[in-house]
């Protein structure tokens, strides 16, 4: 077992503390844990959610009584694996927690509500080093104390004052930057280009790296403050067609334009240029 985890799991133990386990639901590790507890001792957070349907296949929260299960130990010297987090919890009562994270597993308005991966543990990771001190307990609720890996380390954080807390709006954790979002941005764009306009990336790459060429149209994108997908898209897939084709647009916006009236007009340009052209 890994020295770090195996002293905080020792210390939770000896405050009178229960252990649980936090497991991402496509984990090897899933089915011979459940196997060795009855109902009690484990909760799908799917269950009871909209995700119902999919409880079978998502994260699950499992009490620990055995520090040395082979499919425990397994984890632990994985950590890389990237598979979910260790918590502590003041009872074996799993219902307060399962429905402490229920309550903030989707996020959005209704009809556009998205997943919010609490369960990863890069997830908690940016949650908590972005939260201030009062609004950890808001994040981590009935958890006394949680240990996770991230950026190659193990981490300990305490909870300053556990218990059953609402969902606040706006909640603060949605707001803590990803790393990565930038470069699962670039992908989902070029893989949206390669699917809709591949005729036009295609044409791109004789004379351009793609990659190089998005970079720039997304610095003009926060350059301009357009940040809708709306906008995003309306702009690479412009400045695609203008980088292959003939066409051109006037897009710099006029002297104390706001962005989305710069926007506007420039739609309504492209458009005005489509009737011509037909």
């Amino acid at each position: 077992m890994q020295d770090r985890p195996g002293r905080w799991m020792d210390q939770q133990q000896q405050a009178g503390r229960r252990l649980c386990l936090i497991l991402e639901g496509q984990n090897d590790a899933r089915q011979p844990l459940l196997a060795a507890r009855n109902l009690a001792g484990y909760r799908s957070l799917y269950a009871e959610t909209a995700l119902a349907e999919l409880a079978a296949q998502g994260p699950v929260i499992l009490l620990l009584e055995r520090m040395n299960e082979p499919a425990l130990l397994d984890l632990l010297c994985h950590p890389e694996t990237n598979w979910g987090w260790l918590g502590s919890l003041p009872s074996e009562d799993l219902a307060p927690v399962a429905r402490h994270w229920r309550d903030r597993l989707l996020v959005g308005p209704q009809g556009e509500q998205s997943l919010y991966r609490f369960h990863d543990n890069r997830t908690l990771a940016r949650a908590l080093a972005y939260l201030d001190r009062d609004h950890c307990p808001l994040f981590l609720g009935p958890l006394i104390s949680v240990c996770y890996w991230h950026d190659g380390h193990w981490h300990c954080n305490d909870n300053p004052a556990p218990g059953e807390y609402p969902v606040p709006d706006p909640a603060p954790w949605l707001s803590a930057p990803n790393p990565n979002a930038e470069a699962i941005l670039h992908a989902n764009i070029l893989r949206y280009l390669l699917a809709e306009h591949s005729e036009d990336l295609v044409a791109l790459v004789e004379f351009q790296d793609p990659r190089v060429w998005l970079t720039e149209v997304l610095e003009q994108a926060r350059a301009w403050q357009w940040r809708t997908p709306e906008q995003l898209e309306f702009l690479v897939v412009r400045r695609l067609e203008e980088a292959t084709r003939s066409s051109f647009i006037r897009w710099q916006p006029t002297v104390g334009e706001a962005p989305e009236d710069h926007f506007q007009r420039v739609v309504e340009q492209w458009k005005l240029m489509g009737q011509r052209d037909e």
